[in-house]
């Protein structure tokens, strides 16, 4: 296909300025597409690696086999410390992208430093491990689900323990609007109510540890979140049978109330007898199997947080509000309790979440709001010791 020159155009994302091809009015019509809307995405991406990079205290090799337009890479080369970058490879089916990112490294000077592969995901990432090249970091940002990519990748980071990042797209599958889908991509029952997000999240995380132990791998999650119309999960591989055993026993179901927001976790090995609610006798939502341990790494997220003001990121304020309400629940237990739903069953209005936060710490409780809902509350308290502190009021 003929690239026409009259259809170039010059953007800046970051400290970054390079060239894409417009050829539809829309985004999503355009032959290979660019959405600043994800910039966020790529804010926390540079945040993360910047990081890694102090963590590890080493370069890194980052690869992105669904590279579009490049700007994931750019940014990359771009905006992190030049030595901390030993060499980024990026790649695309669609030539028309590789053509993009072609442009882009000429005219960016990036020819030593970003390699060009024009191949599809499963074939890069399946001729790493054959070629015995070093890769600390695979992000995969696919159309839809990662999951068929995710054992390809772990094979290739098992050398280096390295790291692997997934965004899924495929909310609606995940979320519950079409379950029997969810069912055979990610052998798990998703929900649609309130827990909708985290469920899914929790999903995706279940996925990545079951098809890191079929290969003695276990996965350990230093930053997962969801935001707008996609998931993100970032993990570090480990080569440990024991590790990944251990991380099996924190796999299991969420039993939840979709009348009262009453909550119960079980492991895999387990099964509520009883699966009505012990507070208003409603059938309990299952949801499952999945992760029930930490999303997050806290060395991670705070030095993360340290390095907001080093970096050019378009949603810094949003961001540094993001990574201050994760630091808040790091500690705290999986899922959380939808307050509304607590105040509707006291019979209770006008109680705000900070009164209900402050007086259940008063008692000594480990409490704290959650990125999932802004209206969500996650404690270390009962259901009933919640519905004793809101009856004071």
């Amino acid at each position: 296909m003929e690239i026409s020159e009259d259809l170039w155009q010059q953007v800046t994302e970051g400290s970054t300025s390079f060239s894409i091809y417009v050829d539809a009015d829309r985004i999503y019509d355009a032959s290979v597409f660019y959405n600043p809307k994800m910039a966020i995405n790529r804010d926390l991406t540079l945040l993360i690696l910047s990081s890694i990079i102090k963590i590890e205290k080493k370069r890194i090799c980052f690869l992105d086999p669904f590279a579009g337009t490049g700007v994931r890479s750019y940014r990359i080369i771009t905006e992190l410390p030049q030595d901390s970058v030993e060499k980024v490879v990026a790649g695309d089916i669609n030539p028309i992208a590789v053509n993009i990112i072609t442009r882009n490294s000429n005219n960016l000077n990036y020819d030593e430093i970003l390699e060009i592969r024009h191949s599809n995901a499963i074939d890069i990432l399946d001729s790493l491990p054959k070629k015995k090249d070093t890769v600390h970091i695979i992000d995969l940002d696919p159309f839809g689900s990662p999951i068929e990519y995710i054992e390809e990748s772990l094979r290739s980071l098992r050398i280096n323990e390295g790291y692997l990042f997934a965004t899924a797209t495929d909310l609606q599958v995940l979320c519950g609007k079409f379950p029997d889908s969810c069912y055979r991509i990610y052998n798990a029952i998703p929900t649609r109510y309130f827990l909708c997000h985290e469920v899914a999240l929790r999903i995706l995380v279940y996925n990545m540890i079951i098809s890191a132990g079929r290969l003695g791998l276990a996965v350990e999650p230093i930053l997962c979140y969801n935001h707008e119309h996609y998931l993100r999960v970032k993990v570090k591989v480990k080569e440990s049978k024991e590790v990944a055993n251990q991380q099996h026993k924190k796999l299991g179901f969420v039993y939840f109330c979709k009348k009262c927001s009453y909550i119960e976790t079980v492991e895999l090995s387990d099964d509520l007898v009883d699966a009505s609610c012990t507070n208003c006798s409603e059938k309990l939502e299952k949801a499952g199997p999945l992760w029930l341990g930490n999303l997050y790494n806290i060395e991670f997220i705070e030095q993360m947080k340290k390095d907001i003001g080093q970096l050019t990121l378009h949603h810094e304020k949003k961001i540094e509000k993001v990574l201050s309400l994760i630091l808040g629940e790091i500690n705290s237990p999986p899922f959380f309790y939808y307050i509304p739903f607590i105040l509707r069953f006291c019979k209770k209005e006008g109680i705000s979440l900070n009164q209900i936060i402050d007086s259940l710490r008063s008692k000594g409780f480990l409490v704290s709001r959650t990125i999932f809902d802004p209206q969500g509350l996650k404690t270390n308290a009962s259901y009933n010791e919640i519905v004793t502190v809101i009856k004071q009021y």
